[in-house]
């Protein structure tokens, strides 16, 4: 869609094919088609700004807590528990892990 190009919407350029059919055959209401197609755009862009920042901060690996393998960490269990909650982001502490297995996280605060 030139329009969506010109008002640089990639994201929603790219789902426009997937979700018009869609919204047709289960005869969606035309405001929720705009809400899903700008979600989608929201949605996108915080990925590419994650990405963009993720490269700019130069980590070594893009781990995160989902392939962190427990048993194969020297930091104990409860330590481990702990960090996943996520308490240490909301009091802005900081976390660094150094060795072979970092998780490197992306926060906004």
């Amino acid at each position: 869609m030139p329009l969506a190009r010109r008002l640089r919407l990639p994201h929603l350029r790219g789902q426009l094919t997937e979700l018009i059919p869609t919204a047709r055959a289960q005869r969606w209401d035309p405001a929720e088609l705009v809400r899903v197609l700008l979600a989608e755009e929201a949605a996108g862009r915080d990925a590419a700004m994650l990405a963009a920042r993720r490269k700019k901060a130069g980590f070594p690996a893009g781990k995160t807590f989902d392939v962190w393998d427990e048993k194969k960490s020297s930091i104990p269990l409860a330590t481990q528990s702990a960090l996943r909650s996520l308490e240490w982001v909301t009091r802005r502490e900081n976390f660094c892990v150094v060795g072979p297995e970092v998780i490197v996280g992306s926060f906004v605060i």
